[in-house]
């Protein structure tokens, strides 16, 4: 068997052709990751944008440390709710009921919201209540009564954005159940614009407050805009809350494994976050820093291809049952496993090379990123070395995002909580024991965290594979092998022409040379990397032929013709 692309692969830009292409569905794995991935670019762009604006107003102060520590836990409840339910149970659970019977769909669908909206209320009042307590734990002691006190007022505003946004979240996963991911990839856009007009706007009135009130502003927006789409769905919403129906019966037996483990990584990055406190007060913006620079590949490939197979992934699993019934295949997950090793090992090849370029690239990445007059270079160098360590693990951290949805899509949550117990455990232990064994910065945070998401990683995939009934894994390995050698490879001549232009060519002290040195690197980087995969007949790079075949791009479109492997690839 050749890990090619799945019939679900097949003609993936056909949308885009359209006039109306925004209201158009993304039929095909690869069309709907197309453009998520597209979005989750333009939204990390303004992500460092807002960050940037961020260090500029207020540097490496105690009041964005305590900005970013208020965060936490609206954050946390809204990924219990959106990440724990919307994005991975609602929609295979709305898909198999809405096949069936499209009236319960919409029943089941308005219950579950109404229920989801009780118990943010409920748990957000809960906070809001204790925010000064909740403050105080978060950060260890280490911060003063006034800091205190600022960040459960953060915190409360925080959690009005929440409410808001968790509600979208909800138009969001209706609208992907269609297969209409483009409108809900713009949503998450708008929503920083929104951030970024409380920074500029009002952060040189009201000071800390402006970027929280930014947080409202872009959450309403990020409703707003899916509004205008939910007539093509034609939405049927009803103020209903039925607990005895199927669907939320169904999603209700499936949630607590799922909100475990989203619970649980979310209790990993507050710790990590109090772990960064009882280093210095900075370190709490120097890991945030460099977990948001090397989370872009992470979303731009990772999850947008993650998230796009997760719909197929739901569908050819609904199918399992009949095809074990009628003995149409001897493999009842065949298409269910080609359908996940092309959509892995399309995501190596794409977040390999991007982890690569976060290594060598970090300390001018980081310059370029938040270089501003308020943030020194010791900050720089720390963050940079914070972002070494996490880029270490980028590919992994994306697979777990991969590997999770497809064991939800075959209704077990289970099995990733387990595993996700045993992890946290590991990783709180090494942190504590690089920073009070060895003092250690906080870049040992991120060692810690690249350790465990490897470890994540390779017991997920050994537990699917068992599961699915086993993955021609000699064949996956070599498949892997030549796309890790291919990065390996580009990692050295990416590494050696950064010097060459550093010492010799450009004065890098200047951000204009920053910057042609981190284009010149990065298309030199891209175009070995290319050149290593071809020349270790790398299956995947088939993927490049066929967008520049879809773009027209005269260099790669003038390739010669791929090998016999590649044209299936694309068949």
């Amino acid at each position: 068997m050749v890990f090619g692309i799945s019939p679900a692969y097949d003609n993936i830009l056909h949308c885009m052709v359209k006039s109306d292409f925004l209201m158009k569905t993304q039929n095909t794995i690869l069309s709907a990751a197309f453009v998520l991935a597209l979005s989750a670019g333009l939204n990390a762009v303004l992500g460092f944008v807002k960050s940037r604006l961020l260090a500029r107003h207020f540097g490496v102060s105690e009041d964005l440390s305590v900005f970013y520590t208020a965060d936490r836990i609206p954050n946390l409840i809204y990924s219990v709710l959106v990440i724990g339910a919307l994005s991975t149970i609602f929609i295979p659970i709305f898909n198999g009921i809405y096949k069936k019977n499209k009236t319960g769909a919409w029943k089941a669908a308005s219950s579950i919201i109404n229920a989801s909206v009780v118990f943010f209320m409920f748990i957000g009042g809960v906070m809001y209540i204790f925010a000064p307590q909740i403050m105080q734990i978060l950060s260890v002691n280490k911060f003063t009564p006034v800091q205190v006190q600022l960040g459960a007022s953060l915190m409360r505003i925080m959690l009005i954005g929440q409410f808001i946004l968790i509600i979208s979240s909800f138009l969001t996963s209706l609208l992907q159940s269609f297969k209409y991911f483009l409108i809900p990839a713009i949503a998450p856009i708008i929503y920083n614009l929104g951030m970024i007009v409380g920074i500029v706007f009002l952060s040189p009135k009201f000071g800390i407050y402006g970027p929280t009130w930014g947080v409202v502003l872009g959450a309403i927006l990020h409703l707003a805009v899916q509004i205008p789409l939910l007539k093509r769905i034609n939405l049927k919403y009803t103020f209903i809350m039925d607990l005895k129906d199927k669907g939320i019966r169904e999603m209700c037996a499936l949630m607590p494994p799922r909100i475990l483990s989203v619970l649980i990584a979310n209790v990993l990055y507050t710790l990590n976050n109090s772990l960064a406190i009882l280093i210095s007060t900075p370190s709490v913006i120097f890991l945030k820093f460099a977990s948001q620079l090397q989370f872009f590949p992470v979303n731009l490939f990772g999850i947008s291809i993650a998230s796009a197979a997760l719909p197929t992934l739901s569908l050819e699993s609904e199918d399992l049952d009949d095809i074990k019934k009628n003995g149409e295949a001897k493999d009842p997950y065949e298409k269910f496993k080609k359908t996940f090793l092309t959509s892995f090992l399309q995501m190596m090849y794409l977040v390999i090379p991007a982890g690569v370029m976060m290594l060598v690239l970090r300390v001018p990445l980081v310059r370029l990123v938040y270089g501003v007059e308020n943030f020194p270079w010791e900050a720089t160098l720390e963050t940079a070395r914070t972002l070494g360590f996490f880029s270490l693990s980028i590919f992994a951290q994306s697979a777990v995002y991969l590997i999770t949805r497809a064991f939800y899509s075959l209704k077990d949550t289970i099995t990733p909580v387990k595993v996700s117990l045993v992890t946290i455990f590991i990783n709180v232990l090494l942190s504590l024991f690089f920073i009070y064994g060895f003092k250690w910065g906080v870049w040992s945070v991120a060692l810690s965290f690249s350790i465990t998401s490897i470890v994540d990683m390779s017991v997920m995939f050994w537990l699917l594979s068992r599961k699915v009934g086993g993955f021609e894994l000699g064949k996956l390995f070599v498949s892997f092998s030549k796309i890790a050698l291919s990065g390996a490879s580009m990692a050295l001549s990416l590494y050696l022409f950064m010097k060459l232009l550093d010492l010799t060519v450009l004065d890098t002290s200047r951000t204009i040379n920053l910057v042609i040195l981190c284009g010149i690197a990065t298309g030199a980087g891209f175009f070995s990397y290319l050149a290593f995969t071809k020349l270790f007949q790398v299956d995947e790079v088939a993927i490049l032929y066929k967008l520049a075949k879809k773009f027209r791009i005269k260099g790669l479109a003038a390739e010669e013709k791929p090998s016999v492997i590649q044209e299936k690839l694309v068949e």
